[in-house]
């Protein structure tokens, strides 16, 4: 099967964003003055691939649940105010992916829960932006995955009456793997990210790879 569209993930499969949101977590406890989060669970809400609201009501002390909104809008001054870029990057490997993709005029788009200025800004910093179709992100804390609406509403009326099935899903957590699955499309695990093992292989995905580079063996 060839494929003709990649919608690939952000955190945990194109960029190494671990080390900007622990910090940008870390400051911002100390912005609210409360302890800070405790490590594991940072990492577990991380490894879950969870958008900026839930991991907050995840973390946030009892008390402080009806400031939501306020810990939303510190945690994305902080991430977009510069700890994003300066603590995250692309995995290696990522460009000559994206490179080969637009050379042999597969599509890209990027489906991610993260908000939509931080993806933005990491990929106009690192000159990736132009390798990609549409950058969908999540919009006043709604994540397009796993639900299907951001594909049949944003991706299908771009790549026109193309087939599902030549459209695949890269990502690293078991939230890509259910859009893939939601929008009837083949998965690819990224097991090199962020996602748990048991809960990916759980879900039988069509591919999984150790390193972005081997991407360019699935489109050949």
């Amino acid at each position: 099967m060839r494929y003709c569209t990649l919608l690939m993930d952000f955190d945990g499969t194109l960029f190494d964003t671990r080390q900007a949101i622990r910090l940008t977590l870390a400051q911002l406890t100390e912005r609210r003055g409360v302890a800070a989060f405790e490590g594991a669970a940072v990492d577990a809400v991380i490894d879950q691939g969870l958008a900026l609201a839930p991991m907050l009501r995840r973390l946030v002390p009892e008390g402080n649940a009806g400031l939501l909104e306020e810990w939303i809008a510190d945690y994305r001054s902080l991430y977009n105010g510069g700890l994003g870029v300066a603590h995250s990057a692309p995995y290696p490997g990522v460009e000559a992916v994206l490179q080969h993709a637009q050379h042999h005029g597969i599509e890209l788009f990027i489906v991610s829960n993260k908000g939509l200025a931080s993806v933005l800004v990491s990929l106009e910093h690192y000159r990736l932006r132009h390798y990609f179709r549409e950058v969908i992100a999540a919009v006043d804390e709604r994540p397009p995955k796993p639900q299907p609406a951001s594909f049949l509403a944003q991706i299908q009326p771009l790549i026109g009456h193309q087939s599902s099935e030549q459209v695949l899903v890269v990502g690293d957590t078991e939230v890509d793997l259910h859009y893939a699955r939601n929008i009837g499309a083949p998965s690819c695990w990224a097991a090199y990210g962020y996602g748990q093992a048991a809960a990916a292989q759980g879900l039988s995905p069509d591919f999984v790879i150790q390193a972005p580079q081997d991407l360019l063996q699935i489109m050949r």
